[in-house]
């Protein structure tokens, strides 16, 4: 009988899962909208691999589809993605503090893109809806 071979601990591997992904979303009334790319697909940029659609390009996709709302402009909602270093061989999950402060939106993601549950989490200047930029929607003084 040839005896099994060991399986490296998740932390060790040199290579991420295949199933792995990486994505941009957004949190619109509550719900995670999320578009992925498998990281054979993705783009490297320096030392991360990131997904190649931009919010701007891939909001107006969803407008077009009717899967948001046309009077709501990409960078209102709060939103995020998903980068993987391939030095460090680490995940970053990067989005505005709405997502990040809600463990079930982030373990959606998680599930969702198939992360170790060690991804990392940070928050990004880039990842600002407009409540954390000017303390209130805008068109909430219209009412």
């Amino acid at each position: 009988m040839t005896p099994k071979k060991r399986q490296r601990p998740r932390s060790l591997k040199s290579q991420p899962d295949a199933g792995e992904k990486l994505g941009i979303f957004w949190l619109v009334g509550g719900k995670l909208v999320l578009v992925s790319t498998p990281l054979d697909q993705c783009e490297l940029y320096g030392d991360v691999l990131n997904e190649p659609r931009a919010h701007v390009d891939y909001w107006a996709e969803l407008q077009q589809r009717g899967a948001v709302s046309r009077q709501l402009e990409y960078e209102e909602a709060p939103r995020g993605r998903v980068v993987y270093n391939v030095k460090t061989k680490q995940y970053t999950l990067m989005a505005d503090a709405h997502i990040l402060a809600d463990s079930k939106v982030v373990k959606e993601i998680i599930r969702e893109l198939h992360l170790p549950k060690k991804t990392n989490l940070d928050r990004d200047h880039h990842y600002r809806c407009t409540v954390c930029l000017y303390g209130t929607h805008e068109d909430d003084d219209d009412e």
